[in-house]
């Protein structure tokens, strides 16, 4: 999907819930929709702020909250206790270093994943559940950590 298709499914969402669309707050849909690298709230919060000066931190983190739960921006957490956000709400799971905090994207299959949701996790849940959102992560080291941690200096 491109970003300008993004752009125009989030900013359609958002008129129908009845918010408001500040030239600040189409800034940071416009930074999520077209990122492909999981931006920090800072890493948004500075871009914003070369075209919107007065804006805060704080108007960055209501935005993003506001879209995390409209399920327009998915939250990812990592090991360095940071939270990192992907505007891309396809089925994917994310591989996190745990060392750099590098967050790559993983393609799931989908009938796969509905198949193994099917036989291995629904079966287990003690009441009916109508899952709305998920979470697939894998941590460990990126290649260039990995290769740190194996080199003589490290050991």
């Amino acid at each position: 999907m491109n970003s300008n298709h993004r752009l125009n499914e989030i900013l359609l969402k958002i008129k129908k819930m009845g918010y408001s669309l500040t030239p600040q707050r189409l800034e940071i849909i416009k930074i999520i929709s077209e990122s492909k690298n999981h931006p920090s709230a800072t890493d948004i919060y500075n871009k914003v702020k070369e075209l919107y000066p007065m804006v805060s931190l704080n108007t960055v983190y209501k935005n993003l909250s506001m879209l995390s739960s409209l399920h327009e921006v998915k939250e990812i957490k990592t090991m360095q206790d940071s939270v990192r956000y992907d505007g891309d709400i396809s089925l994917h799971g994310h591989a996190i270093c745990e060392k750099c905090g590098e967050i790559i994207d993983v393609e799931i299959n989908e009938p796969d994943f509905k198949r193994f949701f099917e036989t291995k996790i629904k079966n287990k849940l003690k009441k009916n559940y109508r899952i709305r959102n998920y979470g697939v992560e894998f941590y460990g080291l990126c290649g260039d950590c990995d290769k740190e941690s194996d080199s003589p200096s490290n050991t």
